[in-house]
């Protein structure tokens, strides 16, 4: 039998079912895979995965499972398999995506993107999944709680502004309407208190949430809410990935002479965009680095918003480089650096006009 060079299982996740498929990459280079049928996402399904996987892959080589990440029907398989000593990768779906459009394949069925996923893995260097702390995880359900609580009170609100202003308003409907503003508003009040205990409990996850908030304008909410989703910043490499990551990836549309508008994509996590739009607004106001930062753009954009979402893009960014180096916010940074610059571009200089003897 003919050596194996890689091995990779592929799955397709969805709410019930998981679509499996096994590749193999020979040393001649040539790819094989073996499928399975569909098994259930739940404890007997993981179980038949496992026994096909015994019987199935080469034990002298590797194994890396690739699946996409689906809200939150991937968490239950990827959980099992890393607990069982597996080399795991969830990936984001955007990257997923780009790979599959790169295939030129024209059907999609659960079948061919597993064994897609499978190729993904055999082909490319993945970096590989950890699990995220028990903390991490419910600042993150606790963060997406109070954001849907919050659309819901947006839409009393509304509701409620409507029927005073109706000639026909009910004094009765008013009233429901005030009684579930409050439960609404109680409901809110509750959930950031058990944020911050959730943080204050973890001394790290206490120091570090504090490196964000010494930001003018970062707030423990929003800095709170940054960190749920991107679960402390754990599958983040660097700064382009993150801005990718959350929508702030700037998309040009140019042809010859045409020339399209230049807009971010909002295909990533829409969640840190809304998290970032009031803090923006304040640091334009009482930062001074990002103020002078919105005053630059501000008269060159079509819109004051187009300058307000690079304001969001390079506050999102300051605060990963912060959590990482974990590091408090120094406000005269930009000067030094600019300083340096100046420095070392004179000292260069110098050394240029320096007679050659």
């Amino acid at each position: 039998m003919e050596k194996q060079l890689k091995q990779s299982l592929g799955i397709d996740v969805s709410k019930l079912n998981l679509s499996l498929s096994l590749g193999f990459l020979s040393e001649r280079l040539v790819k094989e895979f073996k499928s399975h049928p569909d098994v259930s996402n739940e404890e007997p399904g993981y179980r038949e995965l496992l026994k096909w996987l015994k019987k199935s892959v080469d034990s002298t080589v590797d194994l890396l499972i690739v699946m996409e990440a689906t809200g939150v029907y991937h968490q239950g398989i990827a959980h099992y398999l890393h607990g069982k000593g597996y080399a795991v990768c969830v990936m984001q779906s955007g990257r997923v995506k780009r790979y599959a459009q790169s295939l030129d394949q024209r059907s999609k069925t659960d079948a061919l993107d597993s064994r897609m996923l499978s190729m993904l893995g055999l082909e490319r260097s993945i970096r590989l999944w950890q699990p995220p702390s028990k903390e991490l995880q419910q600042l993150k359900a606790l963060s997406r709680e109070r954001s849907s609580l919050l659309k819901d009170r947006t839409i009393e609100t509304n509701r409620q502004g409507a029927i005073s202003s109706s000639v026909y308003s009910n004094a009765k409907a008013l009233k429901r309407h005030k009684n579930r503003l409050k439960l609404l508003e109680c409901q809110i009040a509750l959930i950031e208190k058990e944020m911050q205990e959730l943080i204050s409990k973890n001394e790290v996850l206490k120091q570090k949430i504090g490196f964000l908030m010494s930001i003018p304008g970062i707030s423990f909410i929003s800095a709170a809410t940054v960190i749920g989703e991107t679960l402390g910043f754990e599958s983040i490499v660097n700064a382009k990935q993150l801005a990718s990551y959350a929508g702030y990836d700037i998309v040009l549309r140019e042809s010859g002479n045409f020339k399209g508008k230049t807009r971010i994509s909002k295909r990533g996590n829409s969640h840190i965009r809304a998290a970032l739009h009031m803090p923006s607004m304040t640091c334009v106001r009482c930062n001074p680095t990002l103020k002078h930062f919105y005053n630059r753009l501000k008269p060159n954009k079509a819109k004051p918003l187009v300058a307000l979402i690079a304001v969001q893009r390079k506050l999102l960014i300051l605060m990963y480089t912060l959590w990482k180096n974990e590091e408090v916010y120094d406000a005269g940074f930009e000067t030094k650096k600019q300083q340096k610059n100046e420095t070392l571009a004179a000292r260069d200089n110098s050394l240029i006009n320096q007679p050659i003897s």
